[in-house]
């Protein structure tokens, strides 16, 4: 399991470098204990610092490897000479990043089970759920997802959100890789990171648009 998964508050750690190389003019380096989260599901990949020998170099993002399911590849803004395999390395995440991803991503998966809870009925997921800088958003082919709807789910939303509830992840006991996160006797499939109370969440601004038929849902961290 990655430290990710393991605890998504670790914002710090000591690791080892396993391979660094550039490839397309960018530069790709792999760790032993990872903390950050590579993109995916709609969450944007981890952004911070590793310092070996004493230099810092900037992570910009954090993907999959390509060639390893398990794998994870950090990409730095500067190269890393290919010779620091099997050196010491101080990891540290961009934590305001980390935790606004965070807190959106669990915002986007809450709603939708608000809209469910309102409704009283099941709703198939988002068609995409994607977060941006700030904000995130659920778009759906539901034409029962209407203003009034999402009005009413807000309230409840909101009122939610300030009694709390625990957020739990964890991997599936069958499927490799497979994930769950789970609030308030909802369950919904994810392997991103999330907050551990959604009482974290806070203030949030939530609108409602629609563009050629298809129902979008904003949610903006305040």
């Amino acid at each position: 399991m990655h430290k990710f998964h393991e605890n998504p508050y670790l914002t710090e750690i000591n690791s080892t470098v396993t391979i660094a190389f550039t490839e397309n003019d960018q530069n790709y380096v792999q760790i032993v204990d990872n903390i950050f989260y590579p993109r995916g599901g709609g969450q944007k990949g981890d952004k911070g610092t590793l310092t070996i020998n004493d230099t810092n170099y900037n992570v910009i993002d954090t993907i999959k490897d390509p060639y390893n399911e398990d794998g994870v590849l950090l990409i730095t803004a500067e190269k890393i000479p290919e010779d620091t395999k099997g050196r010491a390395v101080f990891c540290k995440l961009n934590w305001e990043f980390r935790y606004k991803q965070m807190k959106l991503h669990t915002s986007a998966h809450l709603h939708h089970c608000l809209l469910e809870k309102t409704t009283g009925k099941s709703f198939p997921f988002p068609k995409v759920s994607d977060i941006q800088d700030g904000f995130v958003f659920n778009r759906y082919e539901n034409d029962e997802i209407t203003p009034e709807l999402v009005e009413k789910t807000n309230e409840t939303f909101r009122e939610t959100v300030s009694l709390g509830a625990e957020v739990k992840t964890y991997p599936d006991s069958e499927k490799k890789g497979f994930r769950w996160w789970e609030c308030l006797g909802y369950k919904i499939p994810c392997g991103g990171t999330h907050i551990k109370n959604i009482s974290e969440i806070g203030v949030v601004k939530i609108e409602y648009n629609q563009k050629k038929g298809t129902p979008t849902i904003n949610i903006k961290l305040e």
